[in-house]
């Protein structure tokens, strides 16, 4: 467990906009809904309570016109309510390891608005994932192995918001093999099976730029890597988790190879 704050500290989101710490991590748990890529923590799963969460919030939106993560913020108290993260396709180099995000320490807590209005936050732009892909990290640039002033803020279970040097740099899912969810579902309550953490390490390897341009040209070498990747989630078909992945891979593999 990560440390409890003494005190609210100034912060920047994405377009300026100032938070503070302030209060404890949301209850929720993260749901991570793979080829999508998208990471959302929020009161409501399904498209109609979530349209409810944004009539009561202000904050950043994932209009048509705007592609937004989604940070917002009650109305009533100007509360962190909910977030919805964009996973970027393309990866930091494999010589960049993200070392001072992750030897700093998170910190639980969660965000205050110091504005009530809306802002723009654009998704991150790069991501990096652990060896063995149990830890998934997405910034908007390679962290700096310079040393600067950190904050790893654990805004919900195994999801931390990085700030820099007081501004958001970007964020980490830890276990995300454990928080695999359909759109509108939930993670499955046990923990994960080892071979379901390998496989999301092989799909994290498998779906990045610029292979997911070679697939869509056709490549047959990615689709027998396609292929291994579903027969080596066979086995775990009564995995909620695994059969999460497995039904994205496959209507990925039909969309794009039949």
């Amino acid at each position: 467990m990560g440390s409890t704050p003494t005190a609210p500290t100034g912060l920047l989101l994405p377009d300026r906009h100032p938070v503070a710490v302030s209060g404890v991590p949301l209850p929720h748990r993260p749901r991570f809904t793979p080829l999508g890529g998208i990471v959302s923590v929020s009161p409501h799963a399904d498209q109609r309570g979530h349209e409810a969460l944004l009539s009561e919030t202000f904050g950043s939106v994932d209009w048509l016109s705007s592609a937004n993560d989604e940070f917002r913020f009650g109305k009533a108290d100007e509360e962190l309510k909910g977030i919805t993260l964009s996973v970027p396709d393309d990866a930091f180099p494999a010589s960049r390891a993200p070392v001072s995000w992750l030897d700093t320490p998170p910190t639980e807590g969660s965000l205050r608005s110091l504005r009530p209005e809306n802002f723009d936050a654009p998704p991150a732009t790069l991501r990096w994932t652990a060896p063995g892909g149990d830890l998934l990290l997405c910034a908007y640039d390679t962290p700096s192995a310079a040393p600067r002033e950190l904050l790893r803020l654990r805004v919900a279970r195994d999801l931390d918001l990085v700030f820099a040097d007081g501004s958001y740099a970007g964020w980490i899912l830890a276990h995300p093999a454990a928080h695999l969810a359909h759109p509108g579902g939930t993670p499955a309550e046990h923990e994960p099976p080892a071979e379901l953490i390998r496989a999301m390490g092989v799909f994290f390897d498998l779906f990045v730029e610029p292979k997911i341009d070679h697939m869509q040209d056709g490549d047959p070498e990615l689709l027998g890597e396609i292929d291994a990747l579903l027969t080596g989630l066979a086995p775990l078909a009564d995995d909620p988790g695994a059969s999460v992945l497995r039904d994205r891979v496959a209507e990925f593999r039909e969309s794009w190879f039949e």
